[in-house]
């Protein structure tokens, strides 16, 4: 038998079974072979080698021994397919149970682990209640603190507004903030037109500055607390609003991300506080100043009586 035909199913080539009598052999040779001659397919170039395989098939299954040898070696195929098969059954079988095995061990390693977890939270929970009290106390002094600077730094200072420029200075501003208590200090802010600061040592003072002050007829002000900027567009109402923490407008640079209107204001309330406070160090150093000048004078110049 040709070697490049045992690996072929001969009787597969020509559309029969393997119990097939010669006769029938013969007529489907022959149905296959006008099939595949080449005069009939000049345009396939495989057509003669297929012709002539067609022989070589005739020749062996009508040869009694060629075709008992190539039945057995079909037989044999199939035998080693079903013991291939059944193995393949056998070792699919094998390896589940080996995962389902390994699953459930899995599963108890799981469920040892969970339970160790449950036990050292449990303990982490009792342990840390003492601490998340601490903490919780900590926390709520903070925000009293919080609460309480915020009072301080916004309800003593007021911002004033005019539309006209150069109606108001520092000494007129003085002079019309001071009826209603002690001012600390005024501030015409020189980066904003018609825009000035006054602090004073009361919060009552301040409260009723914002409440009665109207400036002059011909130019009245738009007084409110400073960081009160939402109400600026309104003369002073009743309703009392505090300038935001420092803590909270550092916090607006830190996330730019933030509305960005919001932390606008904020910019706007850090700037006017840091001006009042550049203010009050002017006075503070000024009686210093002078003084040092006045000592000065009189070292340089001993001779002045």
């Amino acid at each position: 038998m040709d070697s490049d035909l045992k690996d072929l199913d001969l009787y597969g080539i020509l559309e029969i079974q393997q119990s097939a009598t010669e006769k029938e052999i013969k007529t489907a040779y022959r149905k296959k072979a006008l099939q595949c001659h080449p005069d009939k397919n000049p345009d396939n170039p495989k057509a003669a080698q297929l012709f002539l395989q067609l022989s070589k098939i005739l020749t062996i299954l009508t040869d009694t021994a060629a075709r008992l040898a190539y039945d057995k070696l079909v037989n044999a195929k199939i035998a080693a397919k079903l013991r291939e098969k059944e193995y393949d059954s056998k070792r699919k079988k094998l390896i589940d149970d080996l995962a389902k095995r390994e699953n459930e061990a899995l599963a108890n390693q799981n469920n040892t682990v969970q339970r160790n977890f449950e036990k050292e939270l449990e303990r982490l929970r009792k342990e840390s209640s003492s601490l998340l009290a601490k903490e919780r106390a900590r926390v709520n002094e903070l925000l009293r603190q919080q609460e309480t600077e915020k009072e301080k730094i916004g309800s003593f200072k007021l911002k004033v507004k005019w539309k006209e420029n150069g109606v108001y200075n520092k000494d007129s501003l003085t002079s019309l903030f001071s009826k209603y208590g002690d001012v600390i200090t005024v501030v015409v802010l020189e980066n904003k037109k018609c825009v000035a600061l006054v602090e004073y040592k009361s919060k009552t003072s301040a409260i009723n500055a914002k409440n009665l002050e109207v400036g002059y007829s011909n130019c009245p002000l738009i007084v409110s607390f400073l960081g009160d900027y939402g109400q600026d567009s309104k003369k002073s109402t009743n309703n009392h609003t505090s300038a935001p923490n420092p803590s909270t407008i550092f916090s607006a640079y830190q996330n730019p991300n933030d509305n960005h209107a919001e932390n606008t204001s904020f910019a706007q309330a850090f700037s006017d506080y840091e001006a009042m406070i550049l203010e009050r160090c002017r006075k503070a150093n000024k009686p210093q100043q002078e003084n040092t000048n006045s000592s000065k004078i009189n070292t340089e110049e001993p001779w002045i009586v």
